[in-house]
């Protein structure tokens, strides 16, 4: 039976460790006996897993009493704990949706798959199931989208003896969702910042004296590096900062390069993510600018790839369809998965240098007595949001380093969850935060910034810089793939059709998918409804448009 269940487990990870135990091992401590609805019940070390009495029965009053809306083929339900299936067998009859299957216990789990056959519902490809919770958030990050609505279902007595890991659970896939609403809003705001950004860096880059960030993997390895966020705290550490100025590599983010400039501190590198407005943190800065290396993605701000650094070193985000594409062509290109921040950005970069520690000061991601930056920015509260720069921000609350709730904003609150994935996803256990205050960060360690040890190592960034090499973008071959991608979404236009097979169409295309993200995303969660038929013809048109007139404009067509 288990081989059998195994054939249509979607989770490589998940099979692979099942296949390695045996039956003698998973049935150490597990019991079953008989209901009075002659229903088995499991039991792990005399505890039993489902309702003692009618498993089903008790299953289908949980599910009455938890799941109020309807279900559509879109959402989620989570089901904390497997049992005897009896749970997951229910959900997946009563409701057309998506099922994630999480069981801590792997050794109970291949004990059930060794004589419960689930493998129709494997197979049906809406059942997911998982032993690990990173497992399972990275795949609801993967699969969920703004609409989407998400239960989550428990086992009563497992829940007992599982509550933390159900706590846990719970107010991930909370935070995991929250944080997919705000990457999906960052993408309806800037997707199409982005692809011109692209467009137009790509003819920077090979018009002058550009480098990969990816040559520098390793090469500090044994040094210090020091990241300077733009939260309060940050301003705090500035004398200490300086007194040990040449036991570590200096990070930068662009809001706190004025900052340490103004204050007698040249960091290495400054680090740029913005789509737009970051050329405001250079200004009159200029002489000191050629002093100082920058690490800046491909999709940033171009202003700032105008600027004259000593060296700028090119990131290139994983995941991204231009990118992606782009690396079909360019072997050479390495891309980073950076979380979205510039921030999270200089966390990557730094841990793919080699640096054996990476210190974060003004990594706050909270309010200090209503100031969000070290600059002294005033904050506006109201009691749901917040004026910042005269943007409009949600408020949240966050747990603090102190284990108390720090007043934040909704967006910040997801980048804590970026920080903690990237940091479980590098594997990285040198991270340092030394907020007093702000938020914690799962796999960082809090320290106050005078208790982290420093190695005393000399700082060898020109020596090392002094390696790298140029390089150049190979687009022609690219843009060929791209422009016979483009002329298909043309002939299909052509027919003023609204379907999917236009939607298909555009995300072969990764420029024409880039464009048109936002759109694209609109009419999945609405099911192609007719009535955005118009509108997405329309502006597939002047997207149409828009990418050739960019790719003429930096003379790659």
């Amino acid at each position: 039976m288990l081989a059998k269940n195994l054939e249509f487990i979607n989770n490589p990870g998940l099979k692979s460790r099942l296949e390695k135990l045996t039956i003698e091992e998973s049935r150490w401590n597990i019991s079953y006996c008989m209901t009075e609805t002659n229903d088995y019940l499991l039991l792990k070390d005399e505890v039993p897993v489902d309702d003692i009495k009618d498993p089903r029965g008790a299953v289908r009053e949980m599910l009455s009493t938890t799941i109020k809306q309807s279900m559509g083929p879109n959402d989620i339900i989570v089901t904390f704990g497997l049992g005897m299936c009896y749970m997951l067998d229910e959900v997946f009859n009563a409701y057309p949706s998506r099922i994630f299957v999480y069981e801590p216990d792997i050794k109970l789990m291949h004990f059930v798959l060794s004589y419960v056959d689930i493998s129709e519902h494997l197979k049906s490809g809406r059942v997911f199931i998982f032993d690990d919770m990173n497992d399972l958030l990275n795949k609801l990050s993967e699969i969920y989208l703004t609409k989407d609505k998400v239960e989550l279902v428990y086992l009563k007595n497992y829940a007992v003896v599982k509550s933390q890991e159900l706590i846990e659970l719970t107010q991930k896939v909370f935070d995991t969702c929250k944080s997919k609403m705000v990457d999906v809003n960052t993408i309806l705001r800037f997707s199409r910042v982005w692809l011109m950004n692209i467009i137009k860096n790509i003819k920077t880059i090979n018009a002058g004296n550009f480098y990969k960030l990816s040559d520098l993997e390793d090469k500090f390895a044994g040094q210090i590096a020091l990241v300077a966020a733009a939260g309060p705290s940050f301003k705090d550490n500035l004398p200490k900062i300086k007194e040990n100025r040449n036991k570590y590599v200096i990070f930068a983010i662009n809001r706190t390069l004025r900052t340490l400039i103004e204050n007698g501190i040249t960091p290495d590198f400054v680090v740029c993510l913005d789509p737009e407005g970051v050329d405001a943190s250079f200004t009159n800065l200029e002489e000191e600018l050629p002093k100082i290396n920058c690490i800046i993605d491909l999709k940033s701000d171009p202003d700032v790839y105008a600027r004259n650094f000593k060296k700028t070193f090119v990131s290139f985000t994983g995941g991204e369809a231009v990118v992606k594409r782009l690396i079909q062509f360019n072997p050479g290109l390495n891309p980073y998965e950076c979380g979205g921040s510039t921030t999270t950005l200089a966390l990557v970069a730094a841990v793919k240098m080699g640096f054996s520690k990476v210190i974060f000061t003004g990594l706050d991601l909270a309010f200090k007595n209503g100031e969000m930056y070290a600059s002294g920015e005033a904050v506006e509260k109201t009691d749901d949001a917040v004026m910042i720069g005269g943007a409009a921000k949600n408020l949240t609350q966050v747990k603090s380093v102190t284990g108390e709730m720090v007043d934040s904003r909704d967006d910040y609150a997801a980048f804590i969850q970026h920080f903690a994935a990237l940091i479980n996803d590098l594997g990285y256990t040198e991270a340092y935060n030394t907020t007093p205050f702000g938020a914690a960060i799962e796999g960082m360690k809090n320290v106050i910034f005078e208790n982290i040890p420093l190695d005393i190592i000399c700082n060898t960034t020109s020596m090392i810089l002094g390696e790298t090499a140029e390089f150049k973008i190979q687009t022609k071959e690219w843009v060929q793939e791209e422009l016979m991608y483009i002329n298909n979404v043309i002939d299909l236009l052509s027919k003023e059709e609204f379907s999917p097979a236009l939607v298909s169409t555009i995300v072969k295309s990764s420029l024409m998918y880039q464009y048109m993200q936002a759109d694209v995303l609109k009419v999945l969660q609405s099911k192609m409804a007719e009535g955005l038929a118009e509108e997405f013809i329309e502006n597939t048109k002047l997207g149409v448009k828009q990418v050739i007139e960019a790719l003429q404009k930096s003379y790659l067509i």
